[in-house]
């Protein structure tokens, strides 16, 4: 394809298109009937099935052969369409086949000739004039064929031979069948006598061409030949010919030798041999490629002369050469594929264009509608617009012939001098609305009159054509775009080197350049003033997301003007949505608008983002490029049928503003009848507020129809007699939808003039005429066979591809009984002619598109689905039989090889003579994986089509054993799906089983059991999403991680939990030793992350639907789903104070502490940043928003702004009292709002509020501390004595206001009020304990509740209406130590109240608080955060009963009050994030500093066992170890060394040491050394002591003077402590005796490059008793300390080195990570390429046996581990939360990790080139589950242990067994620990030796 060509093509040129390459080998194979059928049946049973897996599973090819010889029945005779149908056929391969499409075989016998099913009836009158001249009797012609005069020219059809024989088809009789069938071919033998003789007398005498003559003579091999070989230009790449020839036939035995020969007369038929030869031999050699002939000559042998073991060397040589030529063709052809994303986007827009062209060829009329859309392409709208009506009403035709007329309109437009700047005149019409009442909805005909040529302008529908325009030149402007002066031809003549010619940088250069060049224009050409996405015409304090620009054309420099032509490209897109896989998802459908627009406008590829939210916003920046020069049309098609959404909105992604020279069209259905299918049409009328943009299209009419039926009978050369056309026209006047006329015309076209008026009858609505269509098909076809295939169809779940079907009718035995009743088939599979001849017979019903990346087969329209459920799924045991052979077959239970048994049907048996009862046969099918795995072991592609339909079909047949076993509870399964397919994809089939598991078979109790195993490992997948989503190989870890706790009691978790541990090291080595990850089931529904900083605010939508979180940027999630649906960042600076939503939830506002508003479109996601709009310096304190304007609020003024950000109104709000300012507002209208006031001080808690009805202002409130009004802003409560906590009732009084958010209602005016104006009247006063910080309404507003400073109170709204001050008040009391806070006057903690006010939930700190009501006893605590709560919001909607938190943490979670008692998984940790962590494999015990205390921990359970503390409030723990035995910690606490005796948790010792920054054991744990730094930041000293172990005697204490602290070391000779210091401004290296802390030296460490201050820290070298390492920028310095000598220098290290002293890493913190030799610098192996891992901090190290590398990215925040041995990685496994501290067991089977959360987490190698890895991880405590080692920290103990008290906790620990239970659970541990060590011992490095990881 050269490059003009794909120029035109992503110019959306709709003239001549270059067919599309499709991703199917499809072959016809011609040949003759008898002498083939060796050849054909040896190719069918084992080379068909070997192309079918080579083309899958290299290529991703379907495999299809069209074999119109195989199996074919005396019905395929009776109506002599098969010709017709093999010429189909061809076409067909050479259309859709990728490569070969057509393979001859040759003998020696011409052939079969039939005679012409159809002759002009002219000619035939010809034939029968010189046949009587001749003498011959014509009788013969005029009985078989009969006139039709329907046919323009009229035709004569020769009959069905049952029509005549009626028992030629009569299998049940066979003795009356034989007699019919001979007197057939007799019949057919004098016919064709005839025919010849009058052919070639009459060209004899010139009257009749050699073509037309020789179509009488020709065998259908021949003809097939012509069109599948001689008439092709290529046989190089499409064609191949195989001919054998036999020698030495024995003529003795004619009937065997009939079938390799022509016999005519019991001898050899000349005519046919001369004919033969000269096909033969002379033209198809002449034709064909010499490489794709092959030539064959065996010998007659035996009687049979042909046979499969007499001719085995033959047939192996001959299927062998057949499989090598097909792979060849087949690779050449893809090698030729364009496979780059310019290749696949050409693909995809060509399969548009054409359906676009087919659409085009059958539109007719619509006039009017046509001329709206031309009005709303040249005229001034700036939004979509829509096609909306019923399905079958023409919407999509309409689209397209709009699409096609772009150029001509445009053209016409230029003509009449609309081309310069003076916009069309204004032809705009009121369209119709929703409800049909528009234009023409009067008209009973419904449609145009007039008749316009649907040709019209397809001359021109080439876009490429150039049109002039006149415009202005700017010759000195001293700029030049780099668009100007360069057609789109030029502009966009490339490849993929796009991407590579501009960068990023460029691209948005040149997108700069290009808008800031464009016209003011919203029509093509014409200009408007309008606001567009992100851009506003105001010019004032507002800023927008995008950068205001007024597109006007630069004034010139310079006066002088010269006429130019420039050529007028429009770029027409073209989308038909649903039909292809890149148009049936939002995302792909988007990326592949977005690169068609970027190639047209000069921009690269790899600028496209790939996930949704970026991705919609890149695409509406697109649409921007969008020039006078190169407008741009973009017209989609069924919008309401694209997928993929998460959000319940899909038309998220449509712009509704648009850019100049921009415009859009879409369809969708709308049908009143049905709003589950409108609720898309719905949403657009929504979204677009222009009624003029909605075009109703309705039904044509029944003139139009009329005039439609009879254009398209004329264009295909058909007419009707006078009394059909009355029969089509009472049918059109009962229904006139497009989709039914188009079956009304598909149902005449067979309609004969001399057929029966019974035969010509037409329904009346379209489901009846599907289901006449459907009867028709069966009675012609046979009924189990189009029942079974069009069910199949109908049941797929996205269609079937053609192979598919094939397969699955072969499968099918009842099918295969009825087709083989009469026969013994070779090969026990369906012939492919049976198929074909029903799709035959559904034209255009049918619709090919890709599904999954095949190309599928599945019914074009709704109404036919809807029609085949009806007919053929009635009976649910059927239904339940195709779902579950579906269901088999992707299964591959029959795959592969695998025969599937039958049972021989009576008739076979009696007529075959057969014995057996059944049998077995492969049926061809293949295997069903879940990978293709290449030769290299890689997998090369995902079985999509499996993933797609399988749990589908399990599911609708009833098969839960199978649907748990290998789908849902199947590890690689959900592997493969995650890696291949969104994690909705794979959630979907959890949610689609548990709504259809309803059964009578089952019991409720059955049900409900297996909905909770299934909804556990869905809420698993769902909960870890945001880590599966990019890391799939993190299922088993994450589904461990999380599940391990339900393992016992359910099997299917359990069997689950096993694989993973099993398969799940394959994918990733690091594996949870114990449950480490949130477990689903308990209170907590969702976790919902994603923001990056603190959720300040959480908003619910009014259908409870979404929430709205916001943080620095708006996230938007479905609650339904938990999926994210939305992501806006508005880049801005500042911290966001507030959210809130308008009352129809259209719109969100978000202010900042910087005086900036985010006004949010939540249904585009378009945004408008409004800079602030006040006056006098004034900072925005709050956002009110309705339904059309927004309103922001300072200290003293409000401004009423439009949804476009444009400020409308400014007003000044005063107090009676000046010393008072604006605290909050409220709006229920423009002229209805409310008014709070306060003094600005925090302390003083009086508050004013005054409000506002149409002018009229209410008396001041004098109020205090807290207020809330109900819903409808008529009922106040607060607190309004300054003297006391009582909280007061008050109503508002007067007329209702009239707001346009309010419905009105009637009431009397009280006394003194005139009319409109309204006051506040106090009622009850109800009395409080203590002082209210806030008050709030419950949902239901039946209940007022309060927060004070030690809890919370509740009242009963009604108790307010009462007279009485005694009503009854709740109290819920918060524990001792916790209180409320308020953070501002009216804000404090909230607390809400639960579906059936049973709980009252409330979150303080981190916690939910749960009360039971009405006793106000405290129920629960649940540790909800790890970070302070900011927001809790109520979700009590429908079926939920549930509670929203948001926190500091970053995280907002859904929790469901109904499970509040359910068990809970509790996963320890400390408040405070791990800073360090120390471990006692000898123990099982791991000891984590955090800020507040020492955690004391089982590893490989991960229970915290005790926290350590010496001081019980208010400890400063900075250093922790743990000594070898396990029997002591050392700690460093607040200035002090503390050593505790472990377990009986006793600190023995304490000595004060200040500044402590390092702690270390020495001498196999008898010593140990801590070191401070003491003295201002830039001097001073460091000062270590050297204590024995464990009694704390100091030993000696040594001094260095230092600047910045570095640790100590040991040499590993154990005999010198080394320490670096500064003195007299220089670094200096000093070296002490580690036994006595004598000096011995000092020295100044010198090296090349050595600079001041830039020394890092010291490493031992391994294997060198005196030698050490200074660290320094990359590079390590290697010293002799007791030499004091410079040894080497090794460069590219960062610290890191192997026992053995061999090997090292270096890892840059600009990415990278290498093994190093350090001997010689030298690189091992490159584990992670340098290229882009950014700038971040990481971690390195190796595992303590050196086998593996640790390698931790904070950017990521990956842990990856490499297997030293040959560098392969073994694990990339994502953490929860940041990590900060880690460290690997002296075996080097575990890594322990510290993270930000203060949680502890275990992960085993498990490397699975290990033996014995599994067995280590099934041993572990937690699969085993025989240990339960309970966590020794409860609900009610203090979280730290003073040590004054230890004794007499331990002894009470003691006494209560709580000891005696730890130290057994520890020894159980260390022992399986010990044992599953054994079990792999080879490799084990068997030294320990403490070592941290480096930061790097």
């Amino acid at each position: 394809m050269d490059d003009q060509t794909v120029d035109k093509i992503f110019a959306g040129s709709l003239g001549t298109l270059p067919p599309v390459s499709s991703k199917i080998v499809r072959i016809f194979t011609s040949s003759t009937f008898t002498d083939t059928s060796m050849e054909r049946n040896t190719l069918m049973a084992t080379v068909y099935p070997k192309l079918k897996e080579y083309c899958r599973e290299k290529h991703g090819l379907e495999f299809q052969v069209v074999d119109m010889r195989w199996g074919v029945r005396d019905e395929a005779t009776d109506d002599h369409m098969t010709t017709e149908l093999c010429m189909k056929e061809i076409e067909n391969c050479q259309r859709l086949s990728m490569g070969p499409n057509f393979v001859v075989f040759l003998g020696q016998k011409y052939g079969y000739r039939p005679i012409p099913t159809y002759i002009l009836a002219s000619e035939l009158a010809q034939f029968r004039e010189v046949l009587l001249t001749m003498g011959q009797e014509v009788i013969l012609l005029d009985t078989w064929y009969k006139k039709d005069s329907n046919a323009v020219p009229p035709i004569c059809i020769l009959q069905p031979i049952s029509s005549i024989l009626v028992n030629f088809n009569n299998k049940r009789v066979p003795k009356l069948q034989q007699e019919d069938q001979a007197k057939w071919w007799d019949t057919l033998d004098r016919m064709q006598k005839l025919l010849r003789k009058a052919a070639t007398t009459l060209y004899s005498q010139g009257q009749l061409d050699f073509d037309s003559m020789h179509n009488y003579l020709m065998s259908v091999t021949e003809r097939e030949v012509i069109n599948g070989l001689l008439k092709v230009r290529n046989t190089k790449n499409h064609v191949l010919a195989y001919v054998r020839y036999i020698n030495n036939i024995n003529l003795q035995n004619l009937r065997r030798a009939g079938l390799f020969i022509d016999i005519a007369n019991r001898a050899l038929d000349a005519e046919a041999v001369r004919l033969l030869a000269n096909l033969r031999d002379e033209r198809l050699p002449a034709k064909i490629e010499p490489s794709n002939l092959m030539r064959y000559t065996v010998e007659w042998i035996g009687r049979d002369g042909l046979g499969n073991d007499t001719h085995d060397e033959y047939l192996q040589n001959f299927i062998s050469h057949f499989y090598r030529n097909i792979a060849r063709l087949v690779d050449r052809a893809m090698r030729k594929e364009d496979s780059s994303p310019q290749g696949q986007i050409v693909t995809e827009i060509l399969q548009h264009l054409h359906a676009c062209n087919n659409s085009v060829k059958v539109f007719y009329g619509r006039e009017n509608d046509l001329e709206k859309v031309r009005r709303y392409i040249l005229g001034p709208s700036i939004q979509p617009l829509t096609l909306f009506g019923a399905g079958g009403c023409g919407k999509t035709s309409l689209l397209a012939k709009s699409a096609s007329l772009i150029v001509t309109w445009l053209s016409e437009f230029l003509e009449n001098g609309h081309g310069g700047s003076n916009p069309p005149p204004d032809t705009r019409r009121r369209g119709s609305n929703i409800n049909g009442q528009g234009e023409g909805q009067a008209n009973r005909k419904g449609g145009d009159t007039d008749r316009s040529e649907s040709g019209k302008g397809d001359s021109q529908n080439d876009i490429g054509t150039t049109w002039k325009e006149e415009v202005v030149s700017c010759t000195d402007s001293g700029r030049t775009s780099p668009l100007q002066g360069t057609t789109p031809g030029t502009q966009s003549r490339r490849s993929s080197r796009t991407s590579a010619t501009l960068s990023r940088q460029e691209s948005e250069d040149l997108a700069s350049s290009n808008s800031s060049r464009r016209q003011s224009s919203s029509g093509v050409f014409s200009p408007v003033s309008t606001v567009t996405d992100g851009q506003s015409s105001h010019r004032g304090s507002i800023a927008l997301s995008t950068p205001i620009q007024e597109h006007i054309d630069p004034e010139p420099a310079s006066p002088s003007v010269n006429k130019i032509n420039k050529p007028i490209k429009p770029v027409l897109i073209m989308r038909y949505l649903g039909t292809t896989p890149d148009s049936s998802a939002i995302t792909p459908m988007l990326i592949s608008l977005c690169q068609q627009i970027s190639y047209n406008y000069m921009v690269p590829f790899d600028a496209i983002p790939d996930d949704l939210v970026p991705l919609t916003a890149y695409f509406k920046q697109l649409l921007a490029l969008a020039t006078r020069e190169q407008p741009l049309l973009v017209f989609l098609d069924s919008v309401d049928q694209i997928g993929g959404a998460q959000d319940a909105n899909k038309m998220a992604w449509l712009p509704t503003r648009l850019p100049p020279h921009c415009k859009i069209v879409v369809s969708c259905v709308y049908e009143p009848e049905n709003p589950e299918i409108s609720k898309d049409c719905q949403t657009l009328r929504r979204m677009i507020d222009d009624e003029d943009n909605f075009i109703h299209v309705l039904a044509l009419g029944e003139e139009l129809a009329s005039q439609v039926i009879r254009h398209w009978m004329r264009n295909s050369h058909r007419d009707l007699t006078n009394y059909q056309w009355r029969v089509v026209s009472n049918a059109i006047a009962r229904c006139s939808l497009p989709i039914f006329v188009k079956l009304v015309f598909a149902e005449i076209c067979r309609w004969k003039s001399y057929s029966r008026a019974q035969e010509t009858h037409l329904a009346s609505n379209v489901m009846d005429s599907i289901m006449m269509l459907f009867e028709r098909i069966e009675i012609q076809h046979g009924r189990i066979l189009v029942f079974h295939a069009l069910a199949y169809i109908t049941a797929s779940k996205s269609g079937l591809s053609e192979t598919e079907l094939e397969d699955l009718l072969s499968l099918d035995d009842r099918v295969l009984d009825d087709v083989y009743q009469y026969h013994m088939p070779p090969v026990r599979r369906i012939p492919p002619l049976l198929w074909t001849r029903i799709r035959n017979d559904l034209p255009n019903y049918l619709s090919e598109r890709e599904a999954d990346g095949v190309s599928v087969l599945n019914w074009y329209h709704r109404q036919f689905k809807e029609a085949a459920k009806e007919r053929y799924f009635k009976n649910q045991n059927l239904a339940n039989y195709f779902h579950s052979s579906i269901a088999e077959y992707f299964m591959g239970t029959w795959g592969g090889g695998n025969p599937k048994p039958f049972k021989y049907t009576e008739i076979q048996r009696m007529r075959f003579n057969l014995a057996e009862k059944e049998g077995e046969a492969d049926r061809k099918v293949p295997l069903q994986p879940l990978v293709f795995v290449g030769k290299d072991g890689k997998v090369s592609r995902y079985n999509l089509r499996k993933f797609g339909e399988l749990p589908y079909h399990l599911v609708r047949a009833r098969r839960l054993d199978d649907l748990f076993h290998n789908v849902l509870f199947h590890y690689q399964w959900l592997h493969a799906k995650l890696s291949s397919c969104p994690l909705q994809a794979v959630l979907s089939d959890f949610e689609d089983t548990c709504n259809n598991l309803e059964d009578r078979e089952i019991s409720r109790e059955t049900v409900r059991l297996t909905t909770r195993e299934l909804m556990l490992v869905a809420d698993a997948l769902r909960l870890g999403g945001a880590i599966l989503t990019q890391y799939p190989d993190l299922l088993a870890s994450q589904l461990i991680g999380r599940l391990l706790p339900e393992a016992g009691a359910n099997l299917n978790v359990r069997r689950l939990l096993e694989q993973c541990d099993k398969e799940g090291i394959n994918h990733c080595a690091l594996m949870p030793t114990a449950h480490c990850l949130h477990t689903p089931g308990g209170p907590l529904k969702y976790s919902l992350e994603g923001h990056q900083f603190a959720v300040f605010g959480v908003c619910l939508t009014s259908d409870a639907r979404f929430v709205v979180s916001v943080s620095n940027k708006f996230l938007i999630w479905d609650l339904s789903t938990s999926d994210l649906t939305r992501a806006v960042n508005p880049g801005i600076e500042g911290v966001f104070q507030g959210l809130i939503l308008s009352p129809d939830d259209r719109f969100a506002a978000a202010w900042t502490n910087n005086s900036q508003t985010i006004l949010l479109n939540l249904l585009t996601s378009e945004q408008i940043v409004i800079n602030n709009p006040l006056q006098e310096d004034e900072t925005v304190g709050g956002a009110c928003l309705l339904d059309t304007h927004c309103v922001l609020y300072g200290q003293s003024q409000w401004v009423l702004l439009t949804m476009q950000g444009v400020a409308v109104e400014i007003h000044r709000e005063r107090c009676k009292d000046p010393q008072f300012q604006l605290l909050a507002m409220d709006f229920e209208s423009h002229g209805n709002y409310h008014v709070i006031f306060w003094t600005g001080d925090l302390d003083d808690k009086r508050l004013i509020m005054q409000t506002v009805n149409d002018g009229h202002r209410t008396s001041p409130l004098e109020l205090h501390s807290a207020m809330v009004m109900n819903r409808k802003r008529d009922i106040l409560y607060a607190c309004a004595d300054l003297n006391s906590s009582s909280v007061s009732v008050f109503k508002l009084n007067g007329d209702q206001p009239t707001g346009n958010n309010r419905k009105g209602r009637n009431c009397d005016v009280p006394a003194g009020l005139e009319p409109g104006q309204r006051e506040w009247t106090k009622g009850n006063v109800l009395d409080g304990d203590d002082f209210l910080l806030q008050l709030s309404l419950s949902e239901t507003e039946n209940h007022v509740l309060g927060t004070t400073a030690l809890g919370f109170c509740i009242w009963n709204a009604a108790d307010f209406e009462k007279q009485t001050a005694n009503a009854k008040r709740i109290d819920l009391k918060l524990p001792t130590g916790v209180r409320n806070i308020s953070v501002s006057l009216l804000q404090s903690n909230s607390i809400i109240l639960s579906k059936n006010d049973e709980f009252a939930v409330a979150g303080v700190r981190k916690n939910l608080y749960v009360w039971k009501i009405p006793s106000g006893q405290l129920v629960k605590v649940l540790d909800a955060h790890f970070g302070r709560i900011l927001a809790i919001v109520p979700y009590t909607v429908g079926p939920w009963n549930s509670v929203i938190t948001s926190s500091i943490d970053r995280s907002v979670k859904v929790w469901n009050l109904n499970n509040v008692f359910e068990q809970v998984h509790v996963i320890d940790r400390h408040e405070l994030q791990i800073d360090s962590i120390s471990l006692c494999q000898t123990t099982g015990v791991a000891v984590t500093v955090t800020r507040g205390c020492v955690g004391v921990w089982h590893i490989l359970t991960g229970k915290l066992m005790d926290k350590l503390a010496y001081n019980a409030l208010g400890a400063i723990v900075t250093h922790a170890l743990i000594t070898k035995d396990g029997r002591h910690i050392l700690a460093a606490e607040s200035g002090s060394i503390i050593i505790w005796e472990w377990p009986n948790r006793r600190a023995f010792f304490k000595v004060e040491q200040p500044s402590i920054k390092q702690i270390m054991l020495m001498d196999e744990d008898t010593r140990f050394l801590t070191a401070s730094r003491l003295g201002p930041p830039n001097e001073g000293k460091a000062v270590v002591v050297v204590r024995d172990c464990p009694n704390g005697v100091a030993l000696y204490e040594v001094e260095v003077p230092v600047r910045t602290f570095r640790p100590a070391i040991i040499t590993n000779d154990g005999l010198m402590l080394v320490m670096l210091g500064h003195e007299k401004n220089r670094d200096y290296i000093y070296v002490f005796q580690s036994q006595t802390g004598v000096l011995m030296h000092k020295f100044i460490p010198r090296y090349q490059g050595a600079k001041k201050d830039q020394a890092g820290q010291l490493i031992p070298v391994p294997g060198k008793a005196t030698q050490v390492a200074l660290m320094d920028q990359d590079k390590g310095v290697v010293f002799d300390v007791r030499t004091k000598k410079h040894i080497r220098t090794i460069r590219r290290w960062s610290g890191q080195v192997t026992k053995d002293g061999r090997l090292g890493l270096y890892a840059p913190s600009r990415g990278g990570l290498e093994l190093i030799e350090l001997r010689s610098s030298s690189t091992v192996s490159q584990l992670i390429s340098r290229s882009a891992e950014g700038v971040f901090t990481n971690v390195t190290s190796f595992n303590a046996t050196d086998q593996y590398v640790l390698y931790y990215h904070s950017g990521h925040k990956t842990l990856r581990v490499f297997r030293v041995l040959d560098g392969q990685m073994l694990a990339n496994y994502r953490l929860a939360a940041e990590l900060t501290a880690i460290e690997t067991t002296t075996d080097g089977r575990c890594v322990v990790i510290g993270t930000l959360d203060g949680c502890l987490s275990v992960l085993a190698i498990a490397d699975p080139t290990v033996p014995g890895s599994f067995q280590f991880l099934a041993s572990l405590p937690s699969r085993t589950r025989q240990t339960r080692i309970p966590s020794a920290i409860s609900g009610e103990s203090s979280d730290r242990h003073d040590g004054q008290d230890a004794n007499k906790r331990a002894r009470k620990n003691e006494k209560e067994g709580g000891s005696h239970i730890t130290l057994k659970a520890a020894a159980t541990v260390a022992a399986s620990w010990a044992k599953a060590t054994q079990t792999n011992k080879t490799g084990t490095v068997q030294s320990v030796t403490s070592k941290a990881c480096v930061l790097s």
